[in-house]
This record gives C-alpha cells, sequence and structure tokens, in this order.
C-alpha cells in the first residue's frame, strides 16, 4: 500500500472480509417488465351472444325460397316452398376455465414490487389467448366441413373451403409466397361470392410471416396495382387490404393438433393447425356464448386461504362455448 492510500471502511463487507457490496440492498423498479401480450384478434371477429341460464343455444338455418308461375285457377297454398329447409346449430357452453395464480406471503414481502396486480392481469390474458385459439381451430373446422345442412339442392354450398398452396411454396422466395397468397386470397373470395357470401364482409388472418411475405410480393404495396393509392408501406410492414378483404396476424393461427380435453363440450376444438397458414371467414361463420364472462377474484389477507397457506391466491374464470354457424363463410390457406 503506498504512503498516501487511504484506509478505507468498506460499509458493504462482512467482518470485513470478502465482497465488498455483500451488506447492501438489492434495489429494483417498481415496475413489471412483463412478456409483450399477445394481440387477441378472434374473439373481436365472431358472432357472441351472453345468456344468463342453460348449457347451450339453438342458432336456425334457413333455406333458400324458389319462385315460379301460377296456374290461372290454382289457388297458391304454399306448395312451392313446402317441406321448409331448415336445421338448428346448437352450441353447448364447456366446462368453467380458469386460469389461477398462488404467491406466497413470504416471497412477496422480500419483492420490491407488488407483484400481485401484474399476475391477476396475465391470468385475464391467459383467459383470452385460450378463446382466441379455440376460435381459430372452430374456423378451421368450419372451413374444412364437407357436410350440407340442408337438403334442398336450391341451398347446397353452405360448406366451408380449402385452398391449398403449391408444393413448391416452401422453397420460394418472399416475394413469390406474397404473389401466391394473392392469388389464393383471391381465388377464396371467388368461392365466397358464388356462395352469396359478400367480400365486404370478410376478413383475413396471416401468421407473422405470410402476413410479411406480403409486403414483399410485386404487387400488394405497389402502387401501380392499387389505382395509385397506398395500400401499406414496406417502411412500415402494414399491408391493408387484398382483393378488397382486410388483412390481420395472429401468432394464434398456427397451432398443433389438439386433443379434447373432459369439459370440451364440442368435438370440433379437436383440430391440426400445424400446417395452416391463413384464415379468411365473416363474423356469421362462428358463434360464442358467454355464460359468465371474465371474472376475477382474490383472496383476502387474513381469510381461511391465506391463513392455512399464508399465501394469496388469484384466479380468473370464465365460462363460454364456440361453435360452428355458417361454414360457407369460412375458408382456409393450408400447405400441401
Amino acid at each position: 500500500m503506498a504512503i498516501n492510500d487511504a484506509l478505507l471502511a468498506r460499509l458493504g463487507q462482512i467482518q470485513g472480509t470478502g465482497a465488498v457490496d455483500t451488506v447492501f440492498q438489492k434495489l429494483g423498479q417498481s415496475e413489471i417488465l412483463n412478456a409483450f401480450k399477445r394481440e387477441t384478434v378472434f374473439k373481436n371477429l365472431v358472432k357472441t351472444r351472453n345468456i344468463k341460464n342453460g348449457k347451450s343455444f339453438d342458432f336456425q338455418v334457413t333455406g333458400r325460397a324458389s319462385a315460379g308461375y301460377i296456374t290461372p285457377g290454382v289457388p297458391l297454398l304454399g306448395g312451392l316452398n313446402s317441406p321448409s329447409d331448415v336445421n338448428i346449430k346448437n352450441i353447448a357452453v364447456d366446462g368453467l376455465m380458469a386460469a389461477d395464480q398462488a404467491i406466497y406471503d413470504l416471497d412477496q414481502l422480500m419483492n420490491y414490487a407488488d407483484v400481485r396486480s401484474e399476475y391477476m392481469e396475465q391470468l385475464g390474458i391467459a383467459l383470452a389467448w385460450e378463446t382466441d385459439r379455440r376460435i381459430a381451430r372452430i374456423l378451421f373446422a368450419g372451413a374444412n366441413n364437407t357436410t350440407e345442412p340442408l337438403a334442398k339442392s336450391i341451398n347446397t354450398g353452405r360448406i366451408g373451403f380449402k385452398k391449398t398452396l403449391t408444393s413448391g411454396y416452401a422453397a420460394a422466395s418472399k416475394a413469390a409466397k406474397g404473389d401466391e397468397l394473392v392469388s389464393a386470397i383471391g381465388d377464396i373470395v371467388t368461392q365466397f361470392r358464388k356462395k352469396d357470401v359478400a367480400p365486404s364482409t370478410l376478413v383475413c388472418v396471416l401468421p407473422p410471416e405470410e402476413y410479411d411475405f406480403l409486403t414483399e410480393g410485386s404487387r400488394v404495396i405497389n402502387t401501380d396495382f392499387n389505382g395509385g393509392q397506398a395500400n401499406g408501406t414496406l417502411a412500415n410492414g402494414l399491408v391493408q387490404r387484398v382483393k378488397g378483404v382486410p388483412i390481420m396476424w395472429s401468432n394464434h393461427l398456427i397451432q398443433p393438433a389438439y386433443t379434447l380435453q373432459t369439459f370440451d363440450k364440442n368435438p370440433d376444438y379437436a383440430q391440426d393447425l400445424s400446417k395452416c397458414r391463413g384464415l379468411i371467414f365473416s363474423r356469421e361463420a362462428v358463434g360464442m356464448l358467454t355464460l359468465r364472462a371474465p371474472r376475477f377474484q382474490m383472496t383476502s389477507e387474513g381469510g381461511s386461504f391465506n391463513i392455512q397457506y399464508q399465501a394469496t391466491l388469484g384466479v380468473a374464470t370464465q365460462s363460454i362455448g364456440i361453435g360452428r354457424l355458417r361454414d360457407e363463410c369460412a375458408a382456409c390457406i393450408v400447405l400441401p
């Protein structure tokens, strides 16, 4: 030690040895840096109905009516459209869905941030994500359904539509993939028109990669193909419409095969969306019943749970049911 060096009292050391910051308190922001919230898309784009009681709800499916000439002197008695062509789409309420989190009191006391409110928010988000994934699977089921709901020939075509991409899609460039997606969306819009489903009612949801491919394509954001008007830009990475259909993206679209759980009331939940690369649909394609809207509960300090476990329990619950309504209003884009 040099003659002029000061003999400092290191306040962070224990018994004058070891690390010089051991005694110091660990500090941190009161804010919690949570994971970015995954956007929910599908639950805002389908038909919803709230019910107060009951286990299911029936939606009636009605067919078209026929017109023809009358014979002079023959009374009109309804024979031209008899028997009627109707059916029922039933949506059942699934079991009670919950997300829960228990926080140990001592951990909370030693933490420099109050995590309880953040954890409750995350529980609500978990319910929303699960709802979105279920709606995506029901839309996919409708797009792949080939069973006609009605009997008369005038009402045929009320089934879903599936567009399969080419075998060269996987190895193609981003620009080529974007152009092929545009063609696929165009083919689907044409099929919707044939079924009398107005393109103005449709929306297209793509995975993030496919959404990006559209910006790389030769036509979507090129003003020469859009009447001299902007349809999104490469600078902001956004796409507005393709063939008149608004374009959105979602991380809930591609999903592995789902296995039905004990309290699933709809077998259509069991879908494999691993090859799905797009869903195009209108609000009429899927219905969602809500028997209990998202509800949040937290045990009170001094309550029986808190006394027994010395912890705070947070629970978010909802009771919903999701089902197909009009399959002709749903289409999907899939890999071969």
